[in-house]
């Protein structure tokens, strides 16, 4: 894998169509290698399109497409034409979300690993034109559109690594990014695939010199997802005990002590930055995904801080 950026935007914040391309055009001519949006009060297939119809270069992706908002066969043909229409520059990123997520909208999330097994391989057959016919036969996509697996858990991983093109964890550590690598490698050993595949790690990111204010940018930007039960899962599972305990008694971002935002975000100068995302690569990740405080302006910040 090329030594690339990708950029993680939240365009459901209130972002304006415009807007969106905008910034998609700034991290593609700042150089960034991918630029992925996440599902969050929007369409994130159709978001993904619109970024790839404002640029040229740039990979495009969801960050993540959740797997109950739309039927399989639906999710399948939606990526095959956001693919056609950015030459082959789309990827489908899939997840099946948060219970508190989910029950808001109505949707009863049972067996969320089974989900999303069944769902991605669903989806990837349609990708291939496997399936019925409706009122015509089907047809496989004209490009490939590689289908990345949001992952938390060991268990996650190697689902990833047995039937998907790549992974996209997010709150991890330098640590558990290099202890992924086995459960990478067993997923993989399981099917038999030797091809391509790729860890994109979400990195929240906060660049600056006062350090203090930045923790306080990145609490009152993380604190909400110390409310949903896999995160509280996966910083127990991280090593960080005290922390998933005030979580789960309702924290919100206080839960999120000084080590834990040094663990999994990128914090503070452009330099210490640079050297943690170094650290990252000699760990086994591929492609960072920078993912800024909420709001337009912060996403073109921090294009422009590490433009290249």
């Amino acid at each position: 894998m090329t030594a690339g950026l990708g950029l993680g935007l939240v365009p459901g914040a209130g972002w304006r169509a415009s807007e969106i391309q905008d910034v998609a055009r700034a991290a593609e001519d700042a150089g960034f290698d991918a630029v992925f949006c996440t599902e969050l009060n929007n369409d994130a297939i159709g978001t993904a399109q619109l970024m790839g119809l404002a640029t040229r270069r740039i990979r495009v992706g969801t960050w993540v497409a959740h797997t109950f908002l739309r039927l399989p066969y639906l999710c399948a043909k939606a990526a095959i034409l956001a693919g056609d229409a950015t030459d082959g520059r789309m990827i489908l990123g899939l997840g099946v979300s948060h219970q508190p997520v989910n029950k808001a909208l109505g949707i009863e999330m049972a067996d969320p690993v089974g989900t999303l097994r069944s769902y991605a391989t669903e989806v990837i057959a349609w990708l291939r034109g496997d399936g019925p016919a409706t009122h015509l036969p089907q047809q496989p996509s004209p490009v490939p559109v590689p289908v990345y697996l949001a992952a938390l858990t060991s268990q996650n991983v190697e689902l990833a690594g047995e039937i998907a093109d790549g992974v996209m964890p997010l709150w991890w550590s330098v640590e558990r990014v290099e202890r992924s690598r086995r459960w990478i490698e067993r997923g993989r050993a399981r099917s038999g695939k030797r091809g391509t595949f790729e860890m994109a790690l979400g990195l929240p990111t906060y660049v600056g010199n006062d350090i203090d204010a930045l923790r306080a940018a990145a609490r009152a930007n993380l604190g909400f997802f110390t409310g949903l039960p896999f995160f509280q899962r996966l910083l127990r599972a991280s090593g960080f005990a005290e922390e998933a305990s005030k979580a789960e008694w309702g924290g919100g971002g206080e839960a999120l002590s000084d080590r834990v935002l040094d663990a999994i975000c990128l914090l503070g100068p452009i330099e210490r930055c640079r050297e943690r995302i170094a650290a990252y690569r000699e760990a086994g990740l591929d492609l960072p995904i920078l993912w800024p405080a909420l709001g337009v302006q912060n996403a073109r910040e921090i294009i422009a801080v590490f433009s290249r």
